[in-house]
């Protein structure tokens, strides 16, 4: 007998932003702001009040709040009691992923839906991480913010955490029949998810998203900035970030996995030139396509 179980390759990028553990005093509010990652909120202690898109939702002990890229929202604590909380930004260039946590403005998760998973586990895990390194409380009742400085391996077990976190959020949101936030007519959403996975297949064969979305837009009598519109609102991004995410994970697995010469790799990206395709991968990364490339030393 002879078998082989393959998992798909996979290049992926997370980023981890904001991620911290927080106390405020009674009546502490946040200004009402927004940003470009997706945002996780869990009650440890207390309670907690969310402005989303005009709706008002309290969090309690065990609840969580994902809050979709973009959305303008802001928090405040109850006025009764101290407000505990853990919180992390982060983004995931991954469609399915992103399909998911883009469906709604936000999820409500309450503690009873939150316990059924590891999510308290997972975080009680961080929370010992940052006692780990943080330096002991001589602050008394004043206001103070330290950044910890985690070791390598503990930098990779943040980032663990964090997709673990994710998955788990992410289950509990597919169990649900309805979210909270979530458009009424299911006709609809489902006619921006077919609309949107149209769009996706012919994407995944060109990096020209105007000629996709056009043709798109033809095909099903649309307009093309409805067509956009639909795409975001399923993959919470645009068809231009989201082919700007296709070309950089394609090109970190040409770099990482070919021997490919940067001519041809920036052929195959659509790009111009060599040159063109370094200072686009210098923007993305912060790194040079070479020094992201593997060295190696010539050992076998």
């Amino acid at each position: 007998m002879d078998r082989l179980f393959h998992f798909p390759n996979m290049t992926q990028t997370l980023q981890v932003t904001g991620c911290h553990f927080g106390i405020k005093p009674p009546g502490w509010r946040y200004p009402r702001h927004h940003h470009h990652l997706y945002e996780l909120i869990c009650c440890l202690e207390g309670e907690s009040v969310h402005e989303i898109n005009r709706n008002s939702l309290t969090l309690r002990q065990g609840d969580w709040l994902l809050i979709k890229s973009g959305i303008r929202h802001e928090s405040a604590a109850a006025a009764s009691s101290y407000y505990r909380f853990f919180n992390v930004h982060f983004d995931l260039d991954d469609a399915e992923v992103r399909s998911v946590l883009g469906i709604a403005p936000y999820a409500h998760i309450p503690s009873e839906s939150a316990s059924r998973g590891k999510l308290t586990f997972y975080v009680q895990e961080l929370e010992e991480m940052m006692r780990q390194y943080a330096a002991p409380d001589t602050h008394g009742d004043t206001s103070w913010r330290e950044e910890l400085n985690p070791r390598f391996e503990d930098r990779l077990l943040l980032q663990s955490y964090t997709l673990l976190i994710v998955r788990d959020v992410l289950a509990l949101i597919r169990e649900r029949d309805a979210y909270a936030g979530q458009v009424s007519s299911k006709e609809a959403t489902l006619f921006a998810i077919d609309v949107a996975h149209a769009i996706e297949e012919r994407l995944a064969g060109s990096f020209h998203e105007e000629a996709t979305i056009s043709a798109v837009a033809e095909e099903l009598h649309l307009s093309r900035s409805q067509c956009s519109k639909l795409f975001s609102k399923v993959y919470g991004l645009s068809p231009k970030q989201y082919v700007s995410r296709r070309r950089l994970s394609l090109a970190k697995e040409l770099l990482v996995t070919t021997n490919l010469p940067m001519t041809e790799i920036a052929e195959r990206l659509g790009f111009q030139s060599a040159s063109h395709f370094s200072r686009q991968f210098r923007r993305w990364t912060g790194q040079a396509p070479s020094d992201y490339k593997p060295k190696h030393d010539g050992c076998s």
